[in-house]
């Protein structure tokens, strides 16, 4: 059928879906506005604006070391009691009374019993030269003690030696600080005022200022380690007192510190 021969009614229905068509399209533009490809501007309103960070602000990260030094004020010794007799029960016998006596004259001499601890208990056979035939026994008993008078150290060593005689073993001592803590502020009171300072020397030398802290992160906070001497080091000789010297230990914080450039 030629386009000339096309009904009527079918002209009509092509002109009314085309109309529609057209309506449809000018309700969707209203709706947006006008435009079908606009986008919605951002708010202006105040508040809006989010505030600025280290992200997008001029900033410096730099990072700080404090220290402190101290005094320690806290001693940990670690005493014991060994014995060697021919037989096990005969051992145990004397290391069960020389560790009470060394318990006691710890007692006596100042040390609180929550800081008195058994740490070790031990029985062994000793060989003869054939490594087969056994010639006696070794008993011993460790004992951890935490004094906290440093000045009282010395005594209590002499204390328990007379007390407990030849028996007494010595394996070593240790300083520290008891509250960590109460001294650690100043440390990183220091450790920020560094930062500044290396922050502003940077500053300088892009010509610009240190403004306000925007970040502290804490990179590391020391306490002390306990400063070991070996039993050499404690021992008496025959005449007088042991000498205890602490000396003084360094606790350090170090930062790292975010500064706004102005």
């Amino acid at each position: 059928m030629s386009p000339a021969a096309t009904p009527r009614w079918k002209v009509a229905l092509v002109a009314a879906a085309a109309a529609g068509a057209a309506t449809l399209a000018i309700v969707a533009t209203a709706a947006l506005g006008g435009d079908a490809g606009a986008t919605v501007p951002p708010s202006t309103e105040p508040g809006a604006t989010e505030p600025a960070d280290e992200t997008s602000a001029r900033t410096i990260a730099v990072t700080g070391h404090g220290t402190v030094e101290v005094t320690p004020d806290v001693a940990d010794l670690w005493l014991g009691v060994q014995a060697t007799r021919p037989t096990a029960t005969e051992a145990m016998d004397v290391i069960a009374a020389k560790s009470t006596d060394l318990v006691a004259t710890l007692k006596a001499l100042g040390a609180e019993a929550r800081d008195i601890q058994t740490s070790g208990v031990s029985l062994y056979p000793n060989y003869g030269n054939d490594g087969v035939a056994i010639n006696g026994y070794q008993a011993s008993v460790s004992v951890n003690v935490r004094l906290r008078d440093i000045d009282g150290v010395g005594a209590v060593l002499d204390g328990v030696q007379g007390f407990v005689g030849e028996e007494l073993t010595i394996g070593g001592i240790s300083f520290s600080y008891d509250d960590p803590e109460a001294v650690l502020g100043d440390a990183r009171a220091a450790a920020v005022d560094n930062a500044r300072e290396r922050a502003a020397q940077y500053a300088a030398a892009a010509g610009t200022d240190v403004g306000d802290v925007i970040r502290i992160a804490e990179s590391s906070a020391e306490t002390f380690p306990p400063v070991y001497y070996a039993e050499g080091r404690v021992a008496a000789d025959e005449a007088g007192a042991v000498a205890i010297e602490p000396g003084t230990q360094e606790l350090s914080a170090d930062v790292t510190v975010v500064f706004e450039m102005t």
